[in-house]
């Protein structure tokens, strides 16, 4: 009986499956039919005056002087065709691909041009082209002959693979411009509008981009070294797999950025908005974090070692399991944080906020945790074997079965603690707080267990 009701249902998926692909070549249908009627008026004729021919393979077609006043040929593939003497005026070629198309005397007043691939294709002195398209055209099939673009409007340009290196672009407008593979070493970027531009493994090594807007900008997998980018705007930025090593990226706007699996080794991230950003798996060995705003950022799987977090804002962050060894983060800000798992050795905290946070588990063996605020903090089954604890608040603070043997804990207020269990074993208690405490079993400095 199951296996017939499992083969009725496994039929019915199958039915369901026919039936909306049925739907959607039905919903389709008349496009293609009208597309292709298009395409076949176009091939006879040459006159398709407003015709819809988005998307439309018209590879190396014969086109010469036909009329195609307002069609909309988006995204088309026009790779070498023969347009020489076509009407274009105010025609749509938004994303179309004109690669080796002979565009000879071409009336191209007012067409749509943003994202249009106009490599290797062939224009003269009669082709009629915007001084903004006929600009693109020569920077991709004469990359030589520009090198001062300064202020130059190539907004929805489509320079992939170009050659920028060493070109000034000093405050151009490119934004959602196509810069996929491009080469921009050593240019000059300053205060460039680059928003929601596509720089796709592009090279941007040693290339000044100081103040520019980079919010939404797609830098993956970017190679980004020694570039300058003090002051950039790179909110909302994708640097997913970018390469950064060696950067100045202080005071950058990096909120909400995805950095997942970039190389940020060495980077200088001081007074940095990294408020949400994604840093998964990040490497930020040796990084200096001093001042930046780390607060909601997914730092899961980040290498954190020799890490600068002095006066970081780190509130609400994720760091489970994250490895911390050898960290300097004196006076940040760590309220609330999840450390649980982590390794902290002989990390620098002192002075820091770690009120209410979770370090259950942690090692802290070693650690320098003097006058910190670790108020109502979870430090249940920590390892704090002789660490500098001098001054910290730990009042409400759950150190049950955590091990503070030969800790410093002098002048440390625990008040209302819960140190059920815990290890206090050759540890120094000089003016320490300890009113309505819980040492239920706990091993005292002396080596002996407290009652209950």
């Amino acid at each position: 009986m199951l296996n017939t009701i499992t083969k009725l249902k496994t039929v019915a998926n199958k039915s369901l499956l026919v039936y909306a692909l049925l739907l959607f070549v039905v919903a389709e249908t008349p496009l293609l039919a009208e597309d292709s009627q298009a395409v076949k008026r176009l091939r006879e004729t040459r006159d398709c005056p407003g015709c819809n021919l988005r998307k439309t393979n018209l590879q190396n077609i014969y086109l010469q002087d036909a009329n195609l006043r307002r069609a909309n040929l988006s995204y088309a593939n026009l790779r070498g065709a023969n347009l020489q003497g076509a009407y274009l005026r105010n025609a749509n070629l938004t994303g179309a691909s004109l690669t080796g198309a002979n565009l000879r005397g071409v009336d191209l007043t007012d067409a749509k041009l943003g994202g249009a691939d106009l490599r290797n294709s062939q224009i003269d002195d009669k082709t009629i082209l915007d001084k903004k398209w006929r600009q693109v055209w020569e920077i991709v099939n004469k990359p030589l002959s520009v090198r001062d673009l300064q202020g130059a409007d190539l907004q929805d340009a489509n320079l992939s693979s170009a050659n920028l290196s060493n070109v000034n672009l000093e405050g151009a407008n490119l934004r959602s411009a196509s810069l996929t593979g491009t080469n921009l070493r050593a240019s000059n970027l300053s205060r460039a509008n680059l928003y929601q531009a596509n720089l796709f493994i592009a090279d941007l090594r040693d290339t000044k981009l100081g103040n520019a807007n980079l919010h939404q900008a797609n830098l993956n997998s970017a190679d980004l070294r020694n570039a300058q980018l003090e002051g950039s705007d790179m909110r909302q930025a994708n640097l997913s797999n970018a390469i950064l090593g060696n950067n100045n990226l202080s005071d950058s706007k990096l909120t909400a950025a995805n950095l997942k699996n970039a190389d940020l080794v060495g980077i200088n991230l001081s007074n940095a908005d990294l408020r949400r950003a994604n840093l998964f798996n990040t490497n930020l060995n040796n990084t200096n974090l001093t001042g930046a705003n780390l607060t909601g950022a997914n730092l899961t799987g980040v290498d954190f070692k020799d890490t600068n977090f002095t006066n970081t804002k780190l509130e609400g962050s994720n760091l489970n399991g994250v490895s911390l060894s050898g960290m300097v983060a004196t006076n940040a800000n760590f309220k609330g944080i999840n450390l649980s798992n982590a390794d902290l050795q002989e990390t620098k905290i002192s002075g820091s906020n770690l009120r209410r946070g979770n370090l259950s588990g942690v090692n802290l063996s070693g650690a320098d945790l003097k006058d910190a605020d670790l108020s109502g903090i979870n430090l249940k089954d920590a390892n704090l074997s002789g660490s500098n604890l001098a001054g910290a608040n730990l009042s409400q603070a759950d150190l049950s079965g955590a091990d503070l043997s030969n800790a410093n804990l002098s002048q440390v207020n625990l008040t209302g603690a819960n140190l059920t269990e815990a290890n206090l074993k050759g540890a120094s208690l000089a003016g320490i707080k300890l009113e309505n405490a819980n040492l239920c079993k706990a091993i005292l400095p002396d080596g002996k267990p407290h009652g209950c």
